[in-house]
This record gives C-alpha cells, sequence and structure tokens, in this order.
C-alpha cells in the first residue's frame, strides 16, 4: 500500500523545480512561425533534402516536400472542403490478451473491432468483431520455447487489424463511393529482427496494403494528439543552416528545441484547415516507398473541431492517395464531419466505434479464462491449468479480500 504522507516532502520538492523550469517557448514559436511563412520556395526545399540524402550526410528524420508535381507549398494551409454527399466510412481497431506463461498451455487472444458507417445514408451503421485465440505451442512460443513478448502480440495484431480492414474495404468496394477506411495509429508500421517472423508479419502488413489499394479504398492512419512529432520543426530548422553546416548537423531541432509540430499548427491553422502534404524523410519511408511509388507514406497535419474543442491530429496516407487531390480533398472533408458527431470530443465517430468493439475488458478475460478452465476439466479434472508460484499465490492470498457484489 502506498503511503502518500511519505510522499509530501518528495512533492514539495518537485513543485520547487517546477517552479524553476521555463515552459515559455513563445520566443522560438515565434522563429518557427517565421521560417514556417517564408519556407515557400520548394526548389530550395528540395535542394536541402538532396543535400541530407548523400553518402557523406545521414541522420535526418524530418519532413520533406513531395515530389513534383504533387508537391505542396509548406508554408500553404487549406480550407475545409465540402464533405461528399455520400461515402462509405470503415474502421479498425484491434485490442489483445497477452499470453501468461502460468498457464499450462499459453494462450494469447486478439480481438478485430470494425465498424462500418453509411454517410449520407438512412442506413443502420454495420459492426462485427473478430476475436482470435491462439493456444498451439509452434504459435505460442518462439524458437527457443519461450512464451512470445507483448511486442511481438503488438505486431501481430497490428497485421491482423490492417488485413482486417482491407478484407471488409474488399467486401464493400460496390458501396457508395468514396471508401474512406481509417486505421487508428500511424501508417509506417515497422518490426525489427527482434521479433520472431518480423518478415513474415510485414509481409502480411504491405500485403494488406496493397488489397486496400486494390479496392480503390483512400487509406488513412489517425494519430489522435501527435505530441511527440516534431517532424516539420526539424524541417524549418533545417532550411536555416548553411551547406556546410548541414555536413555536421545533428539534425535535431536546434534553436527550437522544445518544439513541437502540434505547438506550432495549432496557432498556424484555423479550425478545420490542413497543412501541406508532407513525407517523413528516414529509412523506414524508403523501405515502403521500395515496395512500390504508391506505398509510401505521407501526411499532413489537420485540426479537427467539434465546436466546442479543437485538436491537432497527424492524418498518414499512402501515395496512391497523396497523388490524387480529389481523394485528398474527399478524406479532408469526411473527417471533419466524422469529428463533430460526438459533442465536445473532436474525434472520428466511426473510430470511436471501433475501439468500443474491440476493447478486451478485465471482466472479458475474467470470463475468458473461466471458460477455459472448465475445458480443463472436462478432458482433465486432475490437473490445474494453471502453475502457482509461492510468490503469485500470497499475492493471490494478500488481495483474495477484495470481491464484487451484483445484483
Amino acid at each position: 500500500m502506498l503511503e502518500f504522507n511519505k510522499l509530501v516532502e518528495q512533492l514539495q520538492k518537485m513543485g520547487r523545480m517546477i517552479q524553476e523550469l521555463d515552459f515559455d517557448v513563445s520566443d522560438r514559436l515565434q522563429i518557427a512561425r517565421d521560417r514556417f511563412n517564408a519556407a515557400d520556395d520548394l526548389d530550395a526545399i528540395h535542394e536541402r533534402i538532396e543535400i541530407t540524402r548523400r553518402p557523406d550526410v545521414s541522420g535526418y528524420r524530418g519532413a520533406a516536400p513531395l515530389d513534383p508535381p504533387f508537391h505542396e507549398r509548406i508554408c500553404d494551409v487549406f480550407p475545409p472542403p465540402a464533405p461528399a454527399a455520400s461515402a462509405t466510412i470503415l474502421a479498425a481497431d484491434g485490442s489483445q490478451i497477452y499470453p501468461n506463461e502460468q498457464w499450462r498451455i499459453p494462450y494469447y487472444l486478439t480481438n478485430i473491432g470494425i465498424f462500418v458507417y453509411h454517410h449520407g445514408e438512412d442506413r443502420t451503421p454495420q459492426q462485427f468483431t473478430l476475436p482470435k485465440l491462439v493456444y498451439h505451442p509452434e504459435r505460442v512460443r518462439d524458437r527457443s520455447n519461450r512464451v512470445l513478448a507483448n511486442r511481438t502480440i503488438d505486431a501481430l495484431r497490428t497485421a491482423q487489424e490492417m488485413q482486417e480492414l482491407g478484407k471488409a474495404a474488399w467486401d464493400l468496394k460496390d458501396e457508395a463511393r468514396p471508401l474512406i477506411t481509417l486505421y487508428d495509429n500511424r501508417l509506417m508500421f515497422w518490426v525489427g529482427s527482434d521479433v520472431p517472423g518480423h518478415q513474415e508479419i510485414m509481409k502480411r502488413y504491405h500485403g494488406a496494403m496493397v488489397h486496400l489499394h486494390d479496392a480503390q479504398a483512400i487509406l488513412a492512419g489517425y494519430v489522435d494528439n501527435p505530441s511527440r512529432s516534431r517532424l516539420v520543426i526539424r524541417l524549418l530548422h533545417l532550411m536555416s543552416l548553411t551547406d556546410e553546416e548541414i555536413k555536421q548537423a545533428d539534425f535535431g531541432s536546434g534553436d527550437l528545441e522544445g518544439l513541437r509540430d502540434l505547438d506550432l499548427f495549432n496557432v498556424v491553422l484555423k479550425p478545420g484547415q490542413r497543412s501541406a502534404l508532407m513525407v517523413q524523410n528516414s529509412p523506414h519511408n524508403l523501405k515502403f516507398k521500395k515496395r512500390g511509388v504508391n506505398y509510401e507514406i505521407a501526411f499532413f497535419y489537420l485540426k479537427v473541431t467539434s465546436g466546442y474543442q479543437d485538436a491537432i491530429a497527424r492524418i498518414d496516407i499512402p501515395m496512391w492517395v497523396a497523388r490524387d487531390k480529389r481523394a485528398v480533398d474527399e478524406l479532408h472533408g469526411l473527417l471533419l464531419a466524422q469529428c463533430s458527431m460526438q459533442g465536445r470530443n473532436p474525434y472520428p465517430y466511426a473510430l470511436t466505434r471501433a475501439d468500443e468493439l474491440a476493447v478486451v475488458t478485465g471482466r472479458d478475460k475474467q470470463k475468458l479464462e473461466e471458460m477455459i478452465r472448465l475445458e480443463w476439466r472436462l478432458r482433465k479434472p486432475e490437473v490445474d491449468p494453471l502453475v502457482f508460484s509461492a510468490k503469485t499465490f500470497g499475492k493471490q492470498l494478500a488481495r483474495s479480500d477484495k470481491r464484487i457484489h451484483e445484483l
């Protein structure tokens, strides 16, 4: 049990430190705004980006314009277009139960929620879930017979989300257009070599993107509250360097340190407006591009609004969408429409509903474990499905006095 009285002095010290810290970034924000407004020469920006791609220069992970003729001026902002009269909007989200080594047969579960909203039509939305229980030892353990780590389950779930989104888009390809498919995360997904089967997972993810492309879907990754994104801030810092300084730079934020893209676009964009289309200059994005020019990931920032509250979101889109001006406008308008549907919460309605479908609660997990225990009792009543250590058993005894009573 946490004794809060023993934290009082430590909290007071924390408060004194907070008092001394400088959270005022207004001077740096003004510098960033001035550089942003001056970023109107695409040729000059392209030249700087090319310098960072030379063999003797590396490390730039900031934003870059799209290639001509699809590029847009970095300093431009785009007004909200009218939403399409009708559209089909799909959203996917996922949840999971991680494997527990205390089970004699460890298992994991993924649950994908798909929500279909028929924009502009008087039709009941469609919704369905796709739970998948995995328990075979060859699929729950790696080659060293270790239970799969949580990050591996996350990677498998991500690939499954994109696959199910692709399948749903294909099934609905004859419905009203445009066909918008929303994924609740960034699109530049990557699995490290430390994850078992990483190549197969990436193959499945890219295959799902191809499926969505074939269905002529407008795919978008919705990044809510992109508080860690500094891609445009790094570009603005890059534009302040000389050619010689670029060769020696560490490509951080320089004199704009502490600023985030969110800070900049909160003041640059008005409700409903989007930023210019850009790409991230990175080895991972280059690998996406090498799979096909249509699969490089672009992005833009969007100030969504509910009418009561505004928020900055980053919208990731594959290049087959970014190079289609009409598709970008349709996505822009429909995202604004979706974000105005939930009262004070400026977030896409379809994604909210997909999350509700996908979430696996603690009570769900408890019920699943009861069902697994029942299967054990029917087939091996003499064996307990769980192997408790003395430490775990002691924790259960210590916490067993907490019960939930229901009528």
